[in-house]
């Protein structure tokens, strides 16, 4: 009994001696991490955040952009109680947000399609998706950019027409009150001259003056 229980000690030690044989020396595994990349532990994957914290950022990021704009433009008691103006506004916050969240989605599909490539997947149609998908994102970036500008041309053209209304509103106010107006009104330019058409002053009323009369 004791010979095969030495028996079968003696073949586990040939056999620890040709793994040792195979394996070479035994290298200290602190040494082999410090040299190998291949043992370094892997790099903790980033936390992305989900489609749903993108959806609220965009809209934030929106309604900053839209309310920023139309300040600069109008005074803010008449962005709040302008019914037009106040449905225009949130239309406007809409279509931004929608056009910011498709520009952050599509940043996020292209870092990872861009991962993707990067960790051995060669196949040419990864390549031709990543195209498409750059392609597709230069569009969500000039489409943002024109709806921007539209956006503030029709700011613009609202705060000259409030400024119209608001002097033809205030001649009407002075006659109503019985009040009278200059009896002739200087005119210097095709400008002024056009502002007083749209005022609905009689050419009668319009008095022209050399440049160089005081």
């Amino acid at each position: 009994m004791s010979e095969e229980k030495k028996s079968i000690k003696d073949q586990a030690e040939d056999i620890r001696k040709e793994l040792d044989e195979l394996i070479g020396e035994s290298v200290d595994i602190t040494e082999v991490t410090e040299t190998d990349p291949a043992f370094l532990p892997h790099q903790p994957k980033e936390i992305l955040p989900t489609f749903g914290e993108l959806k609220v950022k965009s809209t934030a990021t929106a309604k900053k952009t839209i309310t920023a704009l139309m300040k600069f433009y109008l005074a803010e008691d008449i962005i709040e109680k302008d019914e037009y103006i106040s449905a225009k506004k949130k239309m406007d916050e809409m279509t931004m947000s929608s056009l910011v969240y498709q520009l952050q989605a599509g940043e996020r599909a292209l870092t990872t399609l861009l991962q993707t490539i990067e960790d051995g997947e060669l196949a040419p149609r990864m390549f031709e998706v990543l195209a498409t998908l750059q392609k597709s994102m230069l569009d969500i970036i000039k489409s943002q950019t024109m709806y921007l500008m539209a956006t503030e041309e029709s700011a613009k053209r609202i705060s000259r027409d409030i400024e119209i209304y608001k002097k033809r509103d205030d001649v009407r106010e002075i006659e109503e009150s019985g009040g009278s107006l200059d009896n002739s009104v200087v005119q210097r330019g095709s400008k002024d001259l056009m502002r007083m058409i749209r005022n609905g002053i009689d050419d009668s009323e319009i008095e022209d003056v050399e440049p160089n009369e005081e």
